[in-house]
């Protein structure tokens, strides 16, 4: 209903937002009902003055029902009593005036719609830079994970080459051991040998000089 009301405020050329419509239509009833329990109160040449509106509200907010068709129909009417009111109110103003507060109106508004658009921009911006940032992050990341994998590539590398030169090491002391034992064993055999071939070269002499001691 109230969106309704807005539509054909817009329409005759009044820009109402809907909160602005519905406090005016309670500013309306509250007006009237203050003004009923006045006049409830007074009687003769003593009664207040009512608003131009007050018998049509009475007729509409009276002794009506409160739902069902009599609301809708109050509610009509009070679309009505609110159009009626603004545009007695426009008329009634000095047209200087008039244009004077479209005018500021219409530059606050703008204004309005200038820090909306700021504040989007300025949280667009933000948004970009977070995300600049988080992905200047995440490629410093990659970066130092490229770093770590590529040390520890490399001190793998540097063990594996210091357990193979360890082992090389190993391996050649042992094979200069055996060669060692081999040429040691040789030399002893060598001496055996030649032990050997001089206890028969004397056992030789001694059986060419005396046969007979055999």
């Amino acid at each position: 209903m109230f969106q309704h009301l807005q539509r054909e405020m817009a329409t005759a050329g009044y820009d109402r937002t809907v909160e602005q419509i519905c406090n005016k239509l309670k500013k309306v009833k509250k007006d009237y009902w203050d003004q009923k329990r006045d006049l409830g109160r007074t009687s003769g040449s003593g009664r207040p003055k009512t608003s131009p509106h007050y018998n049509l509200l009475d007729s509409v907010l009276g002794d009506r029902p409160t739902n069902g068709f009599g609301s809708t129909v109050n509610s009509l009417s009070l679309e009505s009593i609110v159009l009626d009111e603004t545009k007695n109110a426009r008329s009634s103003s000095d047209a200087v005036k008039s244009h004077t507060t479209e005018s500021g109106w219409s530059s606050g508004f703008k204004r309005r719609v200038r820090s909306v658009a700021q504040k989007r921009k300025a949280d667009s911006d933000s948004t970009k830079e977070f995300l600049s940032a988080m992905t200047e992050c995440h490629r410093q990341w990659l970066e130092m994970e490229q770093e770590q994998r590529r040390e520890e590539w490399e001190r793998e590398a540097q063990l594996r080459r210091e357990e193979m030169q360890q082992e090389l090491a190993l391996r050649r002391e042992e094979a200069e051991r055996e060669e060692t034992l081999r040429r040691e064993e040789m030399e002893a055999r060598s001496k055996d040998s030649e032990l050997l071939t001089s206890c028969l070269m004397q056992i030789a002499k001694i059986i060419s000089k005396d046969p007979a001691a055999l």
